[in-house]
């Protein structure tokens, strides 16, 4: 009997274990769209363009006109440093979410002079300055691959997001009068950071060398702005631009 009964369990434990395995999972398996794995990081390089300071600049200019017919004379905005660090995340054989964190280096300098009015005694000054942006970006949105991604094959694409943006604005102005001392005045140097809403938009083609590394190049248009507070006055300052980057991009 007790063998008849060991018997019949295994024949049950059997049963029970090949049911088991032609059931379907518990857990539904992911889906894999191809040969490049779901996510991956990136680093770009290159440079904004299309920074429009002018607003603050031109103010400058007229202020120190106006005090003894002076100048602030500032020099153009050359393209800026820019680098980014993204995640892209697979949804579909075409479509990606995409975050990213980015920094550009705003920089323009001027040399003027302007005199100084005090109820006792009037200074003529010659001025320096220093108008410094860094400018912190953190971005989501999609992109669209018009070529589904595989190794060795070139994909155009087309994005579009919103981004979180923090500049931080530094000016700083050295003054020396006539006779080369130093002239304290620090209404002069101003600082401000703020936190600001933008919107970007991005095209571009990449190159999937295979099925981990990828290079391409980037075209973005960003949209932002912030206040600049100086001379009981506000002044925009305009961070809109276009970016070109490289880009290099590793699949995990």
């Amino acid at each position: 009997m007790r063998k008849y009964s060991i018997f019949v369990l295994l024949v049950v434990s059997l049963l029970a274990c090949s049911v088991a395995q032609g059931a379907p999972p518990i857990f539904k398996e992911k889906k894999y769209f191809g040969p490049i794995p779901y996510n991956s990081f990136s680093f770009s390089a290159g440079f904004l363009d299309g920074v429009d300071l002018t607003y603050l600049t031109e103010h400058f200019n007229n202020w120190a006109y106006l005090r003894g017919k002076g100048s602030d004379t500032f020099e153009e905005l050359s393209p800026a440093p820019y680098g980014r660090l993204s995640y892209e995340r697979q949804l579909t054989p075409n479509h990606f979410l995409k975050g990213s964190a980015s920094l550009s280096y705003i920089n323009t300098s001027s040399v003027g002079n302007y005199v100084a009015m005090f109820p006792d005694t009037n200074y003529a000054l010659d001025i320096e300055r220093t108008l410094k942006v860094y400018l912190c970006t953190v971005e989501a949105g999609f992109a669209y691959y018009f070529v589904s991604p595989e190794p060795q094959r070139f994909s155009p694409f087309v994005g579009a997001g919103f981004a979180a943006v923090f500049p931080m604005v530094r000016l700083d102005t050295k003054s020396t009068m006539s006779d080369g001392k130093p002239f304290s005045n620090p209404g002069e140097n101003v600082s401000r950071d703020s936190f600001e809403a933008g919107l970007h938009m991005e095209f571009g083609m990449t190159y999937f060398i295979t099925n981990r590394y990828a290079a391409g190049l980037e075209g973005k248009y960003q949209m932002s702005q912030s206040k600049f507070y100086i001379h009981d006055g506000n002044f925009d300052l305009k961070y809109s631009g276009f970016v070109l980057s490289l880009n290099l991009i590793y699949y995990l």
